[in-house]
């Protein structure tokens, strides 16, 4: 008879047995080999920082994005523009992090149908010394459940499917692309910051009620701000701080070169922001477009230290250019 122990070993061994078969049978399931098959990458993470130039098709039209001096610009017309380096970092991130995307099959006579054809929208990243492209990626129709879209590199017969995220990077109009900060985060000068701002002095444009407004003038003073004209008891100083934000936050509606940054006609009102390192910054404002011109009724605005010329909406004047009773409390109720 066998004794216990024999029993507890021969036991053991039939219950590893039986795990081992069951480990087996959950590594080879058909769902988790096709999920195995699906993780893929569109372009290998270490040729994105050879990337120096970023091609968006469709509609017929072509962006063009290229990196000069670690910085992404926005080509329009042989002008290069301030990019989003954001969503251009974001695009590159989805290129190339590995994610679910199934093969849906490489018969050449499915391409058209799927929308993976030559003449689909396309992402092309180039870089480096080769001619040849480090990714040319179609992005074709929406499948049955419409949240994925099927994808094929060019020059490749195999079709893959995934999750559309890429539509979002698609449009060719480089007004979605353009980076419109009047005071860009990145590039020479730096980011610019409240603590940096030690004086702010604006003269908004002339109007019929105001041919010569006066100047406002807001100044440091310990751990606080004073505002020229305005009683420190009557101060809400709580405005301050948010309003410096929206100058050093602000952004264009739009690039123009009708006019450039050296010409005479920004003299309608001006924001001269003082430096803590003896530097300064200005924005100067110019006359409203006239119909006919791009962007008519908003006005242009040049900033220091750069070469574009912006348009500014009517509404972001307003809250750019305050005078000294918007600083004020209101007054008690009787």
């Amino acid at each position: 008879m066998m004794t216990y122990n024999k029993k507890v070993l021969v036991l053991s061994i039939v219950v590893a047995a039986l795990a081992l078969i069951y480990a087996g049978t959950l590594i080879l399931t058909p769902e988790r080999l096709n999920s195995r098959n699906a993780a893929y990458t569109w372009l290998e993470p270490k040729w994105a920082d050879q990337a120096d130039r970023i091609e968006i098709s469709g509609g017929g039209e072509t962006l063009g994005l290229v990196r000069r001096n670690a910085l992404w610009y926005v080509e329009t017309e042989g002008v290069e523009y301030p990019a989003k380096q954001g969503r251009i970092a974001d695009l590159l991130r989805l290129l190339t992090s590995r994610g679910a995307y199934p093969l849906r099959g490489s018969a050449v006579s499915s391409h058209e149908r799927l929308g993976v054809g030559e003449t689909a929208s396309r992402i092309v990243v180039r870089g480096g010394a080769g001619a040849a492209p480090l990714l040319d990626l179609l992005v074709g129709a929406a499948d049955a459940t419409g949240r994925e879209v099927y994808l094929r590199k060019s020059g490749q017969n195999e079709v893959r499917s995934g999750e559309d995220k890429f539509t979002l990077y698609l449009s060719p109009s480089p007004s979605g692309w353009y980076n419109l900060r009047l005071f860009p985060q990145e590039g020479a000068g730096g980011a610019l910051s409240l603590d940096m701002v030690q004086r702010v002095t604006a003269v908004s444009p002339p109007s019929d009620e105001e041919p010569s407004p006066a100047p406002l003038v807001i100044a440091r003073s310990g751990s606080g701000w004073t505002v020229e004209g305005v009683d420190p008891d009557a101060l809400d100083s709580s405005r301050i701080d948010p309003y410096i934000r929206a100058i050093l936050d602000a952004e264009g509606d739009g690039f123009v070169t009708s006019v450039t940054s050296d010409d005479p006609v920004f003299n309608e009102g001006r924001i001269h922001l003082e430096l803590g390192d003896g530097g300064s910054r200005t924005i100067r404002l110019g006359p409203p477009l006239t119909d006919g011109e791009e962007g008519a009724g908003k006005r242009t605005a040049a900033v220091s230290g750069s070469q574009y010329v912006y348009t500014l909406a009517e509404w972001t004047v307003t809250r750019l250019f305050r005078d000294a009773a918007y600083f004020k409390k209101p007054p008690e109720e009787p």
